[in-house]
């Protein structure tokens, strides 16, 4: 009978464990990879359950990293930070947050801001 209580014991505390699940990165916008043609206002990241941001940067090219700011205070499933005013190029945003398991996580994505094209003219006759 005690091993049973063990057994039954240590499924219920594997289950527990596992339940407790990491927040994970679901989508965002810009949306990894994507290529934009305008200079997005904010970055949206949305997880599967409710983060903290601890951390978030902006990197275009090879120049230097900008902190965004400023951070929400509180835990959402949905994050929502201001961008600064992009011009065209390759950019890197990294992020970390803390889920409420107290795991860290932490990612990259990338986005292209393509330049916006000229009003087409019609050829001269």
């Amino acid at each position: 009978m005690k091993i049973l209580s063990l057994v039954s014991g240590l499924a219920l505390a594997a289950f527990g464990v596992t339940a407790s699940a990491h927040a994970h990165l679901q989508g965002a916008s810009p949306a990894d990879g994507s290529v934009v043609t305008t200079s997005p206002s904010r970055l949206v990241l949305n997880f599967s359950e409710a983060a903290r941001l601890t951390a978030a940067a902006i990197q275009k090219g090879d120049q230097p990293r900008q902190n965004l700011k400023p951070l929400p205070a509180t835990a959402a499933r949905q994050i929502s930070v201001p961008l600064p005013r992009l011009t065209p190029g390759s950019y890197s945003v990294s992020w970390r947050v803390v889920s409420a398991d107290g795991h860290v996580m932490s990612g990259t994505l990338r986005f292209t801001l393509a330049p916006e094209r000229a009003a087409e003219q019609p050829a001269p006759h």
